[in-house]
């Protein structure tokens, strides 16, 4: 029975550390869309950019924001792989994931602006991207929900900006700027709350 007990503990222990590993993969995903964004805030404030700027910087971060997920996602299986654990991705969860932020670009940044819904231009707009972050987020939660159990960690990401949305309907100067400190606060509360997550998975 003791030797039961012993790899009943070892087994608790290593399912432990690769629960904290997923946690944060998940919080290393949010950090680096983070750090994108917040790059992009540094060179508008401090250049001058046509807006054509967006059609390279943009492209440039989902290439470097995804190289480095990938490489830790790639981290991340070895180490279930070592624990006996296989860590896969669902084809059809993945394709799930890309259709629902290519909806949230449509609807976001195509129609939202368009319908004008804000006291100006730049409203419309920050109501146009806050709705971009809260439905790819909200996609990927549920989807997640679905294929390998709800992420409670991502709540903040996708409901700050939510409720931001009616907010920045009437802010009549700088409502891209305050939209984009509450993207940033609300991803920077997620990877708190993934960290977290992953301290507690290791003391089991």
């Amino acid at each position: 029975m003791e030797e039961v007990r012993e790899l009943k503990d070892v087994l608790e222990k290593v399912e432990g550390k690769l629960i904290a590993a997923g946690k944060m993969y998940g919080a290393m995903n949010f950090g680096a869309w983070l750090c994108v964004m917040l790059f992009y805030y540094v060179l508008v404030g401090l250049f001058d950019l046509p807006w054509q700027f967006n059609f390279v910087y943009w492209p440039a971060g989902l290439f470097v924001a995804t190289s480095f997920t990938g490489r830790a996602w790639r981290m991340f299986k070895r180490l279930g792989e070592v624990t006996g654990e296989k860590v896969e991705v669902s084809k059809s969860g993945a394709t799930l994931i890309i259709a629902s932020w290519v909806a949230a670009v449509i609807i976001g940044w195509g129609i939202i602006p368009q319908l004008g819904l804000g006291v100006n231009g730049e409203a419309s707009s920050a109501m146009g991207f806050l709705t971009f972050i809260t439905l790819g987020v909200l996609g990927m939660w549920l989807i997640f929900a679905k294929y390998g159990g709800a992420e409670r960690e991502m709540i903040p990401a996708f409901l700050l900006p939510a409720i931001g949305i009616p907010l920045a309907r009437g802010m009549e100067s700088e409502a891209m700027a305050w939209a984009g400190f509450l993207v940033a606060l609300a991803f920077s509360m997620t990877i708190m709350w993934y960290i977290y997550s992953a301290f507690k998975a290791v003391e089991r």
